[in-house]
């Protein structure tokens, strides 16, 4: 869903350690907020922003040594907020006082470029998302409920140059528990799921390189709460950081997502229709619509 500053030209691979994993791996990188916002961007359009769900605002997370950073806000797409939102102004600062409470990034000097996602058939909510590149091989990425102001998700997308292999790392399937650590620590200390962290589990493998050809790979997991809450958090392979954490809205999206496109998958059929002729071998496969 979002054509991010600094990766629109980037390559991004998933490589899986299980068949069963593909589902949700498609998030490793961001993959399907990502791919669908590129097909959303610029369609103009006003959503009456309502949720059907109970949703509860956090309290306020400030962190005790933030201070107010000096910084651009610039809108991106045509979507427009409804008076429901928040301002973009209020989604900004959120999203610099994220930034700085997760890696310790200073917005003072920059630009946070803002894109509004409004409700859709594959979003569930609307969010405001906010974009900020350093340089050609390091951006951040901040999404938050356009309502709300809860997290939704954050991402660090850094490339090194340096050789890193493309493919999966065959012993991290099984002996994971560096970052299976590393995962618990983040989850608790960012507060990842509500409740206390009960499980953590291998989710899959990614890889990816920028325009420059640098390249980065991570390892995903899945933490779960013991109220039942499900998010996500990856690493980098190459150096362990923190790269990326998907709280549970962003994995109850990308489930209904899969939903969406699996059931329209289902309404396909491929009819074979041949000619007038009773020659099956002639008969031409067409993909028809039910």
């Amino acid at each position: 869903m979002k054509n991010s500053a600094g990766r629109g030209n980037e390559m991004k691979k998933v490589v899986l350690g299980s068949v069963a994993a593909i589902a949700v791996c498609a998030m490793v990188f961001g993959g399907i907020s990502q791919t669908v916002k590129a097909a959303e961007i610029g369609k103009t359009q006003v959503v009456p922003t309502t949720y059907n769900l109970p949703y509860t605002a956090p309290a306020s997370n400030t962190p005790s040594d933030y201070v107010k950073k000096d910084y651009k806000v610039k809108l991106i797409g045509k979507d427009q907020p409804t008076q429901n939102d928040m301002k973009m102004e209020e989604a900004a600062e959120l999203a610099s006082q994220n930034l700085w409470r997760i890696y310790g990034v200073d917005l003072s000097g920059r630009t946070v470029e803002m894109t509004y996602e409004p409700i859709s058939k594959i979003k569930l909510r609307a969010t405001w998302n906010a974009d900020v590149k350093i340089n050609d091989d390091l951006s951040y990425s901040i999404a938050v409920d356009a309502i709300t102001g809860e997290n939704h998700s954050a991402a660090k997308w850094i490339y090194h140059n340096a050789k890193i292999p493309e493919g999966m790392d065959i012993k991290l399937l099984k002996n994971n528990e560096e970052y299976q650590s590393l995962a618990k620590a983040a989850a608790e200390k960012y507060q990842l799921v509500a409740g206390k962290v009960a499980s953590v589990e291998y989710s899959g493998q990614g890889y990816s390189t920028n325009r420059k050809g640098n390249k980065n790979s991570d390892i995903s997991f899945h933490v779960t709460s013991d109220k039942g809450e499900v998010a996500q958090v990856s690493f980098s392979r190459y150096n362990k950081e923190l790269l990326n954490m998907e709280y549970a809205s962003w994995i109850k999206e990308t489930e209904h997502w899969l939903k969406v496109t699996d059931e329209e998958n289902k309404d396909q059929s491929v009819t074979f229709m041949g000619n007038e002729s009773t020659d099956k071998e002639n008969a031409v496969p067409k993909l028809q619509s039910k």
